[in-house]
């Protein structure tokens, strides 16, 4: 038998079975019983959410986050500062690692495009 014709023959049980009264109310009462437990999922979600303890636990881990955001964005800043003051103390040994930075780089991108 051909997909086609399983799938018509498919079609046609299940338009059977919904024509069918008793079968027509165990799907209605199927999907009225999925659709409160749904409900109800969502008023448990909402009540955690609104929830006084979990706003104060989220609200300290955002302050925290902030707080690491700051520190990594300082520490940038210096690192950024540091290897700017080499490169001035140090222009031959820093153009040095950047040919070297570079080569490295155009061998690897060689070795990648041959592999596609």
């Amino acid at each position: 038998m051909a997909l086609k014709e399983k799938a018509s023959a498919a079609w046609s049980e299940l338009k059977q079975k919904l024509q069918d009264k008793e079968n027509r109310q165990r799907v209605k009462e199927e999907i009225e019983r999925r659709l409160k437990q749904g409900r109800e999922a969502f008023d448990r979600i909402e009540k955690e959410l609104k929830d006084p303890e979990n706003e104060a636990r989220l609200d300290n881990k955002l302050f925290d986050a902030r707080e690491k955001l700051r520190k990594a964005k300082a520490a940038f800043t210096k690192k950024k500062a540091e290897a700017v003051n080499y490169t001035k103390d140090n222009p031959e040994k820093a153009l040095v690692v950047a040919a070297a930075a570079g080569a490295l780089a155009g061998a690897l991108w060689t070795v990648l495009k041959r592999k596609k």
